[in-house]
């Protein structure tokens, strides 16, 4: 099942966080964060621009696809019968909707200017 869609800018902050099971305790979220955080930054080179295409990380017994478009860092974590090649498609699928919801400018100031319209599409998901 799908665990969580974060989105991040470059400073590491966290700008959108969509849990899936809405039952998630704030401080179970708060700590889920922390450790993917951590799991983030042991991989070296992880947001460079010379990297293309997804990353995969493990985090919490959750598999977790990233990816950047533009200035934004997306982070979609699933487990069960979601692998990583599932994740990869809906993170493509997502990625087709928030440029069209962002008007193809990929800034942090796009996604907090059309906050609404990328939440409404987030909970289609």
């Amino acid at each position: 099942m799908l665990h969580s869609l974060l989105c991040c800018n470059d400073d590491g902050f966290v700008l959108l966080a969509r849990y899936f099971q809405p039952a998630t305790p704030l401080e179970t979220r708060a700590a889920y964060e922390a450790q993917l955080a951590r799991a983030c930054a042991q991989v070296p080179q992880l947001w460079d621009a010379t990297t293309s295409g997804d990353q995969l990380v493990v985090c919490a017994e959750q598999l977790v696809v990233l990816r950047r478009t533009g200035e934004l860092r997306w982070l979609l974590a699933g487990s069960g019968e979601y692998d990583e090649l599932l994740l990869a498609d809906v993170m493509s699928v997502w990625s087709a909707a928030v440029t069209l919801q962002l008007e193809k400018k990929l800034t942090e100031t796009s996604l907090l200017t059309n906050y609404a319209k990328v939440v409404v599409a987030l909970d289609e998901m």
